[in-house]
């Protein structure tokens, strides 16, 4: 069987049929194409001498939509004698073309329309003799067949078998002018305005094609079946023609800047809290990490690098139109924001990654964003979907540790390395055994399942989408988990043909209890610490059934990680409301205006409880603690857009806007300690006797801002896109309280030039430009240029007072982080969009960097916020999309790859500054460095050197780390013969030198097989597990590396001996890994249920599936799992791993329904 070429929008034919019950009537379909002369856009106009249809034609040609009208209802009318206007919007030209011969249009979808016969069903007098209705297509290619003259219809055709059914979409909508085409033959005929068709085959080998403009065609052998229901899928490719961007959208091929679309169908696959984690390794130049595995977890994510220092890098998030960063209620909280969305709801979702897109948003686009739309309703039939799914969570991999009789003998080798005797027996090391495996204790198999019940329909004038779900996702870690309720209402409502209302309304409810995974080092309370450090020779529980605390023999008292994971409390509870109402004007065809109004409000409480049962909490006699936060955020937006086409080739597109946002947060926080007994916990802090003093504060900040933009087209082959945002914000002085953000981007659409024009190979190029500014003004704080006051002790009248005082030195020249950015960038398609390519390069600058820096202390104050500092980006992406074989098994491919470098430039005359301290035993290390010449998130420390051999060693170099042979040994870098800070230098790099993923799709049948892989390579991870797991004291389990420790018979190694009195241990390279990895993040089977079931289910659709994910990672690192950052956004400190919560494997079966 030969293969066919796949093409991006699936061509369908003019056919003719004749009337009669035996065959379906025939909707000729009108492909979009353009015709270009060398002067240009042919000038068309409309006269009397014209029929009806041929008016349509020039309608779809100008305006490059697809035009669907039954034969019949057309061809007798003449237009009238009124010329068309170009200048008009294609539904005021539709209108009064129609409206003499009682005929309406309908809206299917974006860039296509369908004529409708009048309401009465009569047919209008003719004005003219009917012409001829046998339909053509010249030079038309439908999928699986070669090009063709002429389609054939079926009417006259001899046939032993004649087929009918019906078409419809993944909804269950009726899909009208779907072409039915005989393999290997021109006979076909299209399906009518309810989506029936009939066609007459000559056998039961027949294989019918069935192929619609945005859709996958589908081929089907006849066989023994009379009736033939269809259901086509979307054609993802092609549906995002329309991109959308800050406030608006615009065709994919008038698009000027660096803009990645998201699979929204890829996204659903995948069982995720937030839509952050969805997002992994499917767009280029995006960069995002899981801080913790625990559920509802924060993440990382960068585009196209970090650019500050100090400040906010995460992008902007838009939905619905209401942008707002993920910080939650207060900035002491590790609430993500994003968990509250329900990914289930999302209809598109928009990457925008250079100035051209960004500058849109001014002051809060250099950091990229993310444009998210959820799904809104259509016209048509109600349609009800329930999507549901269940799975089991693992670990993915355990810590290797030490047993308990090898812990033992490790204890003993410590003591009698430093000339005390062993503490165990052999005997006794023989009965331990095993022991307890505490990561087993604290681990368990999870489950994890989603329920969404949606509807959405409507009529011409109204339109709804409603949805409800409910996730749970229990944690692999005792006592950890996180479900949400979410609600969504979107309506829009028709009032006249000039005004339109709406709404965006989404309601949730949030619930995590968060085990005490995540911690710094050397802190207490850390339940996979815990788990990794207690002594495996330890039992959970003694023998009156309480936990054990300590061992006499070792003199050791810590937290029991079972008791720690499941006594203790941590939960989060928190409420939002998100959404806006809109009103649109359209106050002439060429002019429209919107406003709108939004909010955005959380509701957050937290509270935690440390009880007796575990030491940390013992020794408080039980801790309390009580945090409760709001953020309210209002929104409105006023935007005027102007659009119109002159002379046919000049296409203006104009958008002016004014804008206002303000947020009030209040938050506050309790505490107490010592309680009679742990029976009320947090839920009464007065019954603790020693109340800490309690917090609160109150935090404002506004925006005003004035936006404008145009994008300008001449003759659809020279692209302009100019905009300009004007930001005020109040979080900066009077001198410097307006920021302003420019923008230009050129693009050329070479595959438009009669050069190119016609080409086989190449059938879209495009070359872009873009270059502008974007600024930064997010994670400084609310007042940074302004003067504070806080409390203050003084001595008056012999005793110490306390009021009032300024905290911090006002600084009205304090002004925005700006970025500029250049990018150059090309689009490609070969082979019909076979295969797509977009390539960019960029480079982007960010100065004036907001950074706290020491000021002299005659000023009162010891530190202050300036503008110091730059750091640059600069690096190249790549996104291919290709489709490799197209017929009754399909295989495509999408591939994306970016690398990108980051430098610091300057940061205010500074060589350097120390960041990312981590504390241990009383010590703090600076274990991170900012320097100039070198990528944000490196780290500082010592080049280890082996282990030292003899005395003489020793003797050569002054350490007083180093005792006894065995001791780990570290370089002399400045050769004074002594280790000390002075021998510190950098040691690795948390960037990574590219990023990707990479997702391939096969399809047979109704078998549908998806496997998305993600990677990272070339960063460094700074395993602080290792700086407590390879401590070799006498008390701590260990690392099982251990069992190769240093020993007199066995000096061939890099693990020192083991201690009773080790000193003070080093952030070295010996902590320092390959983060590198490639994970199988995504595969899934799917099985779409076949039509002859359906039927006799009486649904519209089915799909059962089963997914895996996380079940592959391919890595050297020894850690729990590569993917991590324990200090979360902060852009000193990546790729630091501490007793992290660990990544889960999941298994998951999922059943999708439509009625």
């Amino acid at each position: 069987m030969s293969k066919s070429l796949p093409i991006a929008l699936v061509t369908s034919c003019l056919l003719s049929v004749g009337y009669g019950y035996a065959t379906a009537q025939t909707l000729a379909f009108v492909r979009t194409t353009q015709q270009t002369t060398a002067g240009g856009l042919n000038k068309v106009h409309s006269t009397s001498n014209q029929t009806l249809k041929q008016s349509l034609l020039q309608l779809k040609e100008h305006y490059g939509v697809d035009i669907l009208f039954e034969e019949s209802v057309v061809v007798r009318h003449l237009t009238p004698t009124e010329p068309l206007n170009f200048n008009a919007r294609l539904e005021t030209n539709l209108s009064s073309l129609l409206k003499p011969y009682g005929l309406r249009f309908k809206k299917i979808r974006s860039g296509a329309y369908l004529i409708l016969p009048p309401k009465n069903g009569n047919k209008a007098a003719s004005n003219v003799s009917e012409p001829t209705t046998t339909a053509t297509a010249e030079g038309v290619s439908l999928v699986g067949l070669a090009p063709l003259k002429t389609i054939q219809t079926t009417e006259n055709a001899s046939a032993d078998i004649r087929v009918s059914g019906r078409v419809t979409s993944e909804t269950g909508e009726a899909l009208p002018g779907v072409s039915v085409v005989i393999k290997g033959s021109p006979r076909g005929t299209t399906t009518d305005a309810q989506g029936n068709y009939q066609i007459n085959v000559p056998n039961a080998n027949t294989t019918l094609v069935f192929s619609f403009v945005g859709y996958l065609s589908q081929e089907l052998v006849v066989r023994n079946q009379s009736t033939i229901n269809i259901q086509l899928a979307p054609d993802t490719k092609s549906l995002n023609e329309v991109v959308v961007v800050g406030y608006g959208q615009v065709k994919k091929s008038d698009l000027t800047g660096a803009v990645a679309t998201v699979p929204v169908d890829e996204i659903r696959k995948v069982a995720v809290t937030s839509l952050d984690q969805a997002l992994q390794g499917r767009a280029a130049g995006v960069q995002i990490t899981q801080n913790s595995g625990a559920p509802g977890g924060t993440t990382s994510i960068r585009i196209r690098g970090g650019n500050s220092i100090q400040g906010d890098n995460e992008p902007l998030y838009v939905i619905d139109g209401i942008p707002f960063k993920n910080d939650g209620a207060s900035s002491g909280s590790n609430f993500n924001v994003l968990s509250t969305l329900n990914p289930s709801d999302i209809e598109s979702m928009s990457v925008l990654k250079d100035a051209s897109s960004t500058a849109i948003y001014g002051s809060r686009g250099a950091n990229g964003v993310v444009i998210i739309t959820t799904k809104r309703g259509k016209a048509g039939k109600s349609t009800i979907n329930f999507d549901t799914y269940y799975g089991v969570q693992n670990v993915r991999r355990k810590y290797p540790v030490l047993n308990a009789r090898e812990y033992a003998q490790f204890v003993n080798d410590a003591n009698t390395n430093e000339g005390r005797p062993g503490i165990y027996s052999q005997a006794q090391i023989d009965a331990f055994g095993v022991g307890t495996d505490w990561q087993d204790e604290i681990f368990r198999q999870a489950p994890i399942s989603n329920y969404q019940l949606s509807i959405s329909g409507g009529d011409e004038r109204t339109q709804y989408a409603v949805s409800g779900g409910y996730f749970k996702q229990n944690g692999i870690v005792v006592n950890s988990d996180f479900d949400r309720y979410s609600f969504r209402v979107n309506l829009d409502r028709k009032l006249t043909n000039k005004i339109k209302v709406g709404n965006n309304l989404t309601v949730n409810r949030t619930l995590t209890n968060q085990s005490r995974t995540d911690g710094d080092l050397g802190s207490s309370g850390q339940v996979t610490m815990a788990a990794l450090q207690f002594p495996p020779i330890l039992p959970v529980r003694s023998a009156d059934g309480s936990y054990l605390l300590n061992d006499p023999a070792l003199s050791f008292t810590a937290d029991n990680p079972v008791a720690l994971a499941r006594d203790s409390k941590n939960r989060n509870t928190a409420y939002r409301v998100f959404g806006n109402v809109f009103g649109d004007y359209q106050i002439i065809d060429e002019l429209s205006l919107r406003v709108s109004l939004g909010i955005d409000g959380v509701i957050q409480k937290q509270d935690s409880y440390l009880p007796r049962s575990v030491s940390s909490g013992l020794a408080q006699g039980g801790a309390a603690s009580i945090f409760n936060g709001q953020s309210i955020t209002w929104l409105n937006e006023n935007l005027l857009t102007y659009s119109k086409t002159f002379n046919s080739i000049h296409n203006i597109t104009a958008l002016i806007g004014y804008t206002q946002q303000a947020n009030r947060t209040e938050s506050s926080r309790a505490q107490a300690r010592n309680f009679v007994n742990d029976n009320l916990g947090s839920s009464n802090l007065a019954s603790g006797s020693v109340p800490l003093t309690p917090e609160s504060g109150i935090g404002t900040w506004g925006l005003e801002s004035y936006l404008a933009r145009v994008n300008y087209g001449y003759n659809d082959k020279y692209l302009l896109t100019a905009s300009f945002r004007a930001d005020g914000s109040s979080r900066f002085g009077g001198n410097k309280q307006y920021g302003y953000f420019p923008s230009v981007a050129l693009a050329w659409r070479m595959s438009e030039e009669d050069f190119l024009k016609n080409n086989s190979v190449v059938n879209d190029l495009k070359l872009r430009a873009t270059y502008g500014s974007t600024g930064n003004q997010d994670g400084i704080g609310n007042y940074p240029a302004y003067s504070l006051l806080g409390t203050q002790n003084y001595v008056f009248g012999g005793a110490v007072s306390t009021g009032l005082g300024p905290n911090q030195i006002a600084n009205p020249d304090l002004s925005w982080e700006t970025t500029t950015q250049a990018d150059l960038g090309v689009d490609v398609g070969f082979l019909n969009n076979r295969i797509t390519v977009t390539a960019d390069a960029y480079i982007k600058q960010t100065k004036d960097l907001l950074l706290n820096v020491t000021i002299p202390s005659t000023s009162g104050y010891s530190s202050a916020i300036k503008n110091l500092g730059k750091v640059e980006n600069k690096g190249i992406e790549l996104s291919i999309s290709s489709r490799n074989i197209d017929g009754a098994f399909k295989w495509s491919t999408d591939v994306n790859f970016a690398l990108n470098r980051n430098k610091v430039l300057d940061i205010g005359g500074a060589p350097q500054i120390f960041a990312g301290s981590v504390a241990n035993i009383g010590q703090n290390l600076n274990s991170g460095i900012i320097r100039v010449g070198e990528p944000l998130g490196s780290f500082f420390g010592y080049v280890t050197d082996g282990l030292y051999q003899s005395t003489d060693e020793l003797a050569a170099l002054s350490d007083p780390q180093a005792r006894k042979p065995g001791d780990r040994k570290y370089l002399d870098l400045n050769g004074d013969k002594k280790i000390d800070d002075n021998d510190r230098t950098i040691i690795g790099r948390a960037q990574p030198k590219f990023i990707g993923g990479i997702s391939n799709t096969f399809s047979y049948k109704g078998f549908e097989l998806t496997a998305f892989l993600q990677g990272v390579y070339g960063n460094n991870i700074l395993n602080a597990n290792r700086f407590e797991l390879e401590y070799l004291n006498a008390t701590t389990n260990q690392d099982r590396d251990m069992l190769n420790r240093w020993t007199p018979t066995n000096t061939n190694t890099d693990i020192p001996r083991a201690s009773t009195t080790r000193p003070a241990n080093r952030i070295s390279s010996r902590q320092i890994e390959d983060g590198s990895y490639l994970r199988l993040k995504n595969i899934q089977l799917a099985y779409n249920l076949p039509a002859p079931l359906i039927k006799s289910l009486k649904i519209q659709s089915a799909r059962v599936y089963v997914t895996a994910q996380n079940y592959l990672t391919w890595t050297k690192y020894s850690g729990y799992d590569p993917e991590v950052s324990r200090f979360g956004q902060d852009s000193r400190s990546q790729g630091f791993d501490y007793a992290s919560y660990p990544a889960a494997k999941t298994l998951l079966f999922g059943l999708n329904v439509g009625f």
